[in-house]
């Protein structure tokens, strides 16, 4: 599958490497650690999804907290 874009100015970061079912996984299978000579695309979703990992790790702390003081309260 190629990546056909009219917008030059966008980096083209080739979606040729990826497996098209990455999409589905629970990982992509691909390095999460940013390293020399990443484009600026590769280092934003790295920082991306670690940061959405943290969210979530948070959002279930809350969300258990939560349950513990309503199961407690009932």
């Amino acid at each position: 599958m190629s990546n056909l874009s009219f917008n030059t100015e966008l980096p083209n970061d080739s979606h040729l490497d990826r497996d098209s079912l990455s999409i589905f996984k629970q990982s992509a299978g691909r390095e999460l650690t940013i390293q020399p000579g990443m484009s600026v695309k590769e280092i934003s979703d790295i920082v991306s999804e670690k940061v959405i990992a943290i969210v979530k790790e948070q959002f279930e702390a809350t969300k258990n907290q939560y349950e513990a003081k309503r199961a407690k309260n009932l």
